[in-house]
């Protein structure tokens, strides 16, 4: 009972979460404030209401349109929600305990915000990057009070390859690259930190993923590729290690 109120608490908070990464990901690549101004219609610029903002239901109860003026409302919205919502709550399903959900929720749900925003062919915010690096740092102190200071050793090894996996796989060379690395190498250490094959996995997609491509010199695999696979491995990598 425990389990599933945690699952279903967890997928409302990544709804919501969703819903923020929808402001995020538009407005950050602009250099935008993610606060001012309030959440509005892009076409009639009325300020939204909490009728509007209710994750997947209200863009399902309005049609897909806004509630004002009728102008359509793209389906990315709700995808974007759900998505996050589904990822947070398969990640409480999987883990066995709720200590270091917290930590995977943000990597995990910064990983998804970064790939949107590259797959619009903008420039990933380094902001993912950090809020994944500290989300991931979060584990250690985490894996002194609950006594698995040995799966430090794995998710430092999961930073090493994923960052060599990263840097050797992406052969674009481009601005973006260290974000790239730090983004994954965060995703390696959190699937190192939750099973031993986790990173080395995560390391071993990113060559294979990125090779398998058949890039050239000056082009690189879709971030959202490589992210879906490490996102994978950081989920396969919690059931493995549930005690």
């Amino acid at each position: 009972m425990a389990q599933l109120l945690t699952i279903l608490v967890s997928g409302m908070a990544g709804l919501m979460v969703g819903s923020f990464l929808n402001v995020v990901v538009y407005r950050l690549p602009k250099r935008m404030s993610v606060v001012e101004p309030p959440s509005h219609c892009p076409s009639c610029e009325t300020r939204l209401t909490l009728v509007d903002l209710v994750p997947v239901l209200s863009w399902v109860w309005l049609r897909g349109k806004c509630r004002h003026c009728g102008a359509r409302i793209s389906v990315r919205y709700p995808l974007v929600e759900l998505s996050t919502g589904v990822l947070c709550a398969a990640a409480a399903g999987a883990l066995g305990s709720v200590w270091p959900l917290p930590s995977v929720a943000v990597v995990v749900v910064c990983a998804v915000g970064a790939s949107i925003v590259d797959a619009d062919g903008g420039a990933v915010p380094f902001a993912f990057a950090v809020v994944s690096a500290l989300a991931a740092v979060a584990l250690l102190p985490i894996a002194i009070v609950l006594g698995h200071t040995d799966r430090l050793i794995w998710a430092a090894l999961g930073v090493l390859l994923g960052s060599l996996g990263a840097f050797f796989g992406d052969r674009a060379g481009d601005s973006q690259r260290w974000t790239r690395i730090a983004l994954l190498a965060c995703l390696a250490w959190t699937a190192g930190w939750l099973w031993p094959g986790g990173g080395p996995f995560v390391a071993a997609w990113i060559v294979v993923a990125t090779a398998a491509t058949g890039l050239g010199a000056a082009r690189r695999a879709p971030l959202a590729m490589l992210a879906a696979g490490a996102v994978a491995a950081v989920l396969a990598s919690a059931l493995i290690s549930r005690p």
